[in-house]
């Protein structure tokens, strides 16, 4: 494999991610912010590379006409071999304070594939007390990118004294324990590795993604999925699904489901569009039609999904350049194109101008930048 190639494969595989890895004890131990413990030492070292780069490169670091390939290269370099390094020790997804409510709103959860770390799964308890079982198939080995093959399963559970409890199991474990099934299942780039062509059946089938196996597994109401979702990716390559689960996963999972909450993660690595998601089991129903053949006694049935209005995701969505034009058909008023000159008074907008007019004053973050500075941060 040519060295272009290595570092391809190297930042595609180390910057985007929450199957994670080791337990990060030689290189990673909880970082110190004084003399507090950081809570999110993902968040942190991730921010601190994001708020390196200029606002030009955060901005458009994919556009030709502000980037050139060379510096494109040399920062992707420096994100991979950041990227590898804290996913090895952390997670792939970087969790931050705006998604614990969720998870408190939601628990109790379960995680299928928490890797050797249990990242997401010890960040939810510890920071906002939510009461988790953390499941994956190997505790001493799971998700670490410079994992050797044929690792041994670690046959342990381990309970901290918060009550989280880590032990090993995988999709089938939610369909042989039964109280499972109670809990919100949370999926954190659960297949971000793809499909081996030697793991095909006889007739060159590939297994279920473990995303779709847990759903093969779990009768449960409620799933938490973080990641990319379709349409979301910037990769051409692995375009229109992402990076974080498989095809066969979402396309029954959009079937069977409906997104009741999308909220895209306060910090993202420069080419990952990762958000939380919120999925809901639909309620279905069929319409019955009387069979006219009388050679063919069954009716007719078509099948339909019941959403709640209280539950249906708004379906009005626009990027700032064309937002006047939502604002525009909701009121009948005309405002400038530009999005940066729409002012709303809050006495005469409705909820979806209000909406619109915050989306297009950026709120600072945590390093002075606003989040459109960020790829990967605000769309």
């Amino acid at each position: 494999m040519g060295k272009n190639k290595k570092r391809k494969q190297k930042a595609s595989h180390s910057s985007h991610s929450d199957r994670k890895g080791d337990n990060g004890n030689h290189h990673h131990k909880d970082q110190k912010v004084g003399k507090k413990r950081d809570a999110n030492p993902l968040l942190t070292a991730q921010q601190k590379f994001l708020k390196s780069l200029s606002p030009k490169i955060r901005d458009h670091f994919f556009s030709n006409a502000h980037v050139t390939p060379e510096e494109r290269a040399e920062i992707w370099e420096k994100q991979a071999d950041l990227g590898e390094n804290v996913v090895n020790a952390y997670s792939w997804a970087t969790p931050d304070p705006r998604l614990l409510p969720v998870f408190q709103h939601f628990g109790p959860i379960v995680e299928v594939g928490c890797g050797a770390n249990a990242y997401w799964s010890k960040w939810m308890n510890a920071e906002g007390g939510v009461d988790v079982v953390a499941l994956d198939v190997s505790l001493d080995e799971g998700g670490k990118i410079s994992a050797l093959d044929g690792t041994e399963m670690t046959k342990k559970s381990k309970k901290s004294k918060t009550g989280l409890i880590i032990r090993q199991g995988g999709p089938d474990t939610l369909a042989e324990d039964a109280e499972l099934q109670d809990r919100t299942l949370f999926l954190c780039y659960p297949d971000e590795e793809d499909h081996q062509m030697d793991d095909c059946d006889e007739d060159g089938v590939p297994p279920l993604s473990m995303a779709a196996a847990c759903l093969e597994n779990y009768n449960g109401s409620t799933i938490i999925h973080v990641g990319e979702l379709y349409g979301d990716t910037l990769s051409l390559e692995q375009a229109p699904f992402g990076r974080s689960s498989s095809n066969e996963f979402q396309q029954r999972l959009a079937s069977e489901y409906h997104c009741i909450l999308k909220m895209k993660l306060q910090s993202n690595w420069l080419h990952v569009r990762d958000t939380l998601s919120v999925w809901k089991r639909s309620e279905t129903c069929c319409i019955a039609f009387e069979n006219e053949d009388e050679d063919n006694e069954e009716d007719d049935e078509i099948n339909y999904k019941y959403i709640p209005p209280s539950e249906v995701l708004p379906m009005d969505t626009a990027a700032p350049c064309v937002a006047h034009l939502l604002l525009e058909g909701k009121s009948g008023k005309s405002y400038k194109k530009d999005a940066k000159d729409v002012e709303m008074n809050d006495s005469e907008s409705s909820s979806l101008e209000s909406e619109q007019a915050d989306m297009k004053q950026p709120k600072k973050n945590d390093w002075g930048s606003d989040d459109r500075a960020i790829a990967g941060n605000a769309w």
